[in-house]
């Protein structure tokens, strides 16, 4: 048995030790959703102090986990149960009362309506009987004058016999079929009351010791349960907005349904590692250069191990940890989440951002331009990861996955493609060979000619993006100039990458000439 003692009262009567405890269950009535995780709140009203059993927790409850407060109670031992339960008295709380007039109820109309259909029933068998002991009359001592009367007789009471028979069991199938409903209401009420009075095995229970008479809060952390986002990425390109509809996909599995609940979303990540990594000092050696077989490395390897602690390395968080302050969103109605079936969708709200949209164009990669959306997330929390739809102006173009974006920080999402954009990257000039013997260099030239080209109809502001390049040795030399000129380059930070940013007119072309010179010695690869 595992046990959970948050505090003993001294003053306990020693008859309240022996004394059997009440059981009241708890309801489930409030649960906070993090990305991975629950913290799941339920509440019990005790009528009056002593030891209280509380049945049906999740197995496996964590008691770190545990908080039990009261309201109205002043809280003794709290004991977390796991095995054996100790033997409780039964207290009819207000569900199963009310479950079991329901049945009783139920139980006594469907008796009812039996009784009259087994009237029914009944009179269908007199009029078999009836017509049954007509055709069976003899007929012996019957005069001959007589004997036509009385077969008219029988025939004309067989006849109406056997048509009695008929309707009245045609009146006992539609009866018999009206109590179907009844028979479904009696059975759906018989199933709930015995998951009230025999629930599931395999739970925890949590006995506790209380003074008073109030509300008993218990607060658990369980492990199964989160909840991700998702978006729909609505814009306006004739505005330059950017409107976020917001969701939350929500999931537990428990072993129990919550109904009813109220739903708190936190953005906390109670499941992840809480402290920044760890470095070790770094240990540099030097020595004679001298070749190093396969063996002499590995021992190297071993003796740095020596001389260098390794730390393990921690485990990466399923998802990206969110910058900025914990946010938490609090569902406006009670929900209901079922256990393991399924993922709820719920809408959220909806964000509008500035936005810039522009199209992109990479001709070394694409034969089109891309338009594009940047712009800044100005408001107070950041935008977790998800999957998002992508809209323009109302239609559909495609999904992407959301990246976290922290408050304060820039975004850039994809709109998918503008196929009137078109574009060319051609190399008609290329060479690479020896510039002479006295030289002992080499040298390779390449003029690239670019181009865009708006079919589209309507003017657009593009970013042209191309590279050229780079060397870190002092032998390797690389010249390039273009016409006209980058408006930046090492673009994002990139060493090489080039950046021009025009507005093309409709029906107009942007032409870019980008030549490169690489020279390096002549005993040398260039790799």
């Amino acid at each position: 048995m595992r046990s959970l003692f948050i505090a003993l009262l001294a003053s306990t009567a020693p008859a309240a030790l022996f004394a059997a405890p009440v059981e009241l269950p708890a309801t489930v009535t409030a649960v906070t959703l993090f990305p991975q995780g629950a913290q799941v709140t339920r509440t019990v009203a005790v009528p009056a102090g002593g030891e209280i059993l509380v049945p049906n927790l999740p197995d496996g409850t964590d008691p770190a986990g545990l908080r039990v407060t009261g309201t109205g109670l002043a809280i003794g031992a709290v004991t977390l149960i796991d095995e054996r339960q100790p033997a409780a008295a039964e207290v009819v709380s207000p569900a199963l009362a009310a479950a079991r007039e329901k049945v009783a109820a139920l139980t006594e109309a469907l008796a009812a309506k039996q009784d009259g259909v087994a009237q029914i029933r009944a009179k269908a068998e007199a009029a078999r009987a009836k017509a049954e002991f007509l055709k069976g009359l003899d007929t012996a001592n019957t005069a001959p004058a007589d004997i036509a009367k009385l077969a008219q007789t029988v025939a004309e009471g067989v006849l109406a016999a056997s048509g009695e028979a008929i309707a009245a069991e045609a009146e006992v199938r539609r009866a018999d079929v009206a109590l179907q409903p009844d028979r479904d209401a009696l059975e759906a009420a018989q199933k709930a009351l015995a998951a009230l009075e025999h629930p599931e095995k395999g739970s925890d229970s949590l006995l506790v010791t209380a003074t008073g008479a109030g509300t008993l809060t218990i607060t658990t952390f369980v492990q199964g349960a989160g909840w991700t986002p998702s978006y729909d990425l609505r814009l306006d390109g004739t505005a330059g907005t950017l409107a976020i509809d917001r969701f939350v996909s929500v999931r537990q599995a428990t072993g129990e349904d919550w109904t009813g609940v109220d739903l708190t979303l936190s953005t906390a990540r109670p499941s992840d590692r809480t402290d920044p990594s760890e470095l070790w000092p770094q240990l540099l050696r030097i020595g004679p250069d001298q070749p190093v077989g396969v063996m002499a490395k590995s021992a190297m390897r071993e003796a740095d191990s020596f001389a260098m602690p390794v730390a393990e390395a921690a485990p990466m968080p399923m998802t990206l940890e969110m910058q900025g302050e914990t946010v938490t969103y609090r569902y406006a109605t009670p929900v209901d989440i079922r256990d393991g079936v399924e993922n709820l969708r719920l809408g959220l709200d909806t964000l509008e951002r500035p936005a810039k949209v522009l199209a992109e164009a990479v001709p070394a990669r694409d034969d089109t331009a891309y338009r594009v959306a940047e712009g800044t997330n100005t408001g107070v929390e950041a935008l977790l990861p998800g999957p998002a739809t992508l809209f323009v102006d109302g239609a559909v173009v495609g999904t992407a996955e959301m990246p976290a974006v922290a408050a304060g920080a820039p975004f850039r999402f994809g709109f998918g493609a503008i196929d009137g954009l078109r574009l060319k990257r051609l190399v008609p000039e290329a060479n690479e060979g020896d510039r002479g013997l006295i030289s002992k260099s080499n040298e390779r030239r390449e003029v690239a000619q670019i181009s865009v080209e708006n079919l589209t109809g309507r003017d657009w502001p593009v970013r042209l993006i191309d590279q050229v390049p780079y060397s870190e040795q002092e032998d390797l030399k690389i010249d390039w100039t273009a016409t006209p000129a980058p408006t930046a380059t090492d673009w994002t930070d990139k060493r090489g990458l080039l950046a021009w940013e025009f507005d093309l007119a409709a029906g107009k072309t942007q032409a870019v000439k980008l030549e490169t010179t690489i020279r390096w010695p002549a005993d040398q690869v260039l790799q």
